[in-house]
């Protein structure tokens, strides 16, 4: 799975987050425009493919903003954000934060929240800046983001409920950017389980209470039923997005299954949620170990990749000792002043993980 994620282009970086995006992006909202262009209307409306084109642009754009709100608030709990991949489902943000309840629900919060003030900025610059203060914002998530007419009429709605026609391109653009940060608020929030927003949201809450590893399988729980929903949903409306989201979801829950099953500590998908904590949960094997059996191919490649991840894990942590001792020994020749904010953070990040681990 980790070699499907690698078929990405960068972007840049900015401050310091490399932003890349998914060689299949590009490929999926082409067939989305081009789904428009082609779409079997008996009366089709000129230019739709262009309201489908800024709709797309406006809703990658916000989801960048949503994963910089991840690795800002990952930064805020003294974490490391690298990277942000956007792919056709949505984008992943990398980032590395200590390994308590606060920190990981602190950066779960970071994606909607960025979402929801933006859309109540949007709301706020349409009713009072950008045309007719009777407008508001489109909180319907099943609000027609398109074209009415040939002439792009797009309808809009007033604090009464009226209809408001708009054809100015300005109000347009800040509606449809409304909208879309409350869709990804929406989306956010809703879909509970893991590795969604609201899944590990509600995977933090639990950790106070029953611990990491049970509050981690009740939200792989949560994220199967999710992915059933969404399935149920794409063959009633006939939406593969949703088939392919709750594909996505069934597979990030089976492989943090797996992952903590087998002791890893690295997830998947976005920011890690287990490294430091699943080493507590593992099992002592019994004395009395049933005889073995033929290993299936599943059990097979779940023992190939838990020696991966055993062998990444152990280059890690030596390369954290070798860094570890030299800043150590920096401190005693000049002084803690002497560190840069980067370098504090990595000594109480790995602090914290050994203290945990003990």
């Amino acid at each position: 799975m980790r070699d499907f994620f690698s078929w990405s282009l960068p972007l840049g970086r900015v401050f310091g987050i490399s932003v890349r995006v998914h060689v299949l992006l590009p490929l999926v909202a082409a067939g989305l425009i081009l789904r428009m262009v082609f779409q079997k209307n008996p009366d089709p409306i000129p230019g739709t493919w262009i309201d489908m084109s800024m709709l797309l642009g406006l809703m990658f754009f916000s989801i960048l903003l949503h994963e910089f709100g991840h690795c800002y608030a990952g930064r805020l709990m003294d974490g490391e954000a690298n990277e942000i991949l956007l792919w056709p489902l949505g984008g992943l943000a990398m980032v590395d934060v200590p390994q308590t309840p606060r920190a990981n629900l602190v950066v779960a919060v970071g994606g909607p929240a960025v979402n929801l003030l933006l859309f109540a900025i949007c709301g706020l610059l349409l009713s009072l800046v950008c045309g007719d203060p009777a407008l508001r914002p489109t909180w319907n998530p099943l609000w027609y983001p398109f074209r009415q007419d040939a002439a792009g009429t797009v309808l809009l709605y007033t604090w009464s409920g009226d209809p408001f026609p708009e054809t100015r391109l300005g109000v347009i653009l800040l509606a449809r950017l409304c909208y879309a940060n409350w869709i990804l608020f929406l989306f956010n929030m809703v879909l509970i389980g893991f590795p969604m927003d609201a899944g590990r949201m509600f995977q933090c809450i639990l950790w106070k209470y029953v611990g990491y590893r049970q509050a981690t399988l009740a939200a792989i729980f949560a994220g199967f039923l999710t992915a059933l929903a969404l399935g149920l949903v794409a063959i009633i409306c006939d939406q593969w997005l949703f088939c392919a989201l709750g594909i996505f979801i069934f597979v990030a829950c089976w492989q943090q299954r797996v992952v903590l099953e087998t002791g890893g500590e690295e997830s998947l998908f976005g920011y890690d949620f287990s490294q430091g904590y699943t080493s507590l949960e593992r099992d002592h094997p019994s004395s009395a170990a049933p005889p073995r059996r033929r290993l299936n191919w599943f059990q097979r490649w779940s023992q190939r990749r838990a020696a991966r991840k055993l062998l990444r894990e152990t280059e890690q942590r030596e390369a954290e000792e070798r860094r570890m001792d030299e800043l150590l020994e920096k401190v005693q020749r000049h002084g803690l002043p002497a560190l840069s904010d980067e370098e504090r953070r990595f000594l109480k990040r790995v602090s914290d993980r050994y203290r945990n681990r003990h």
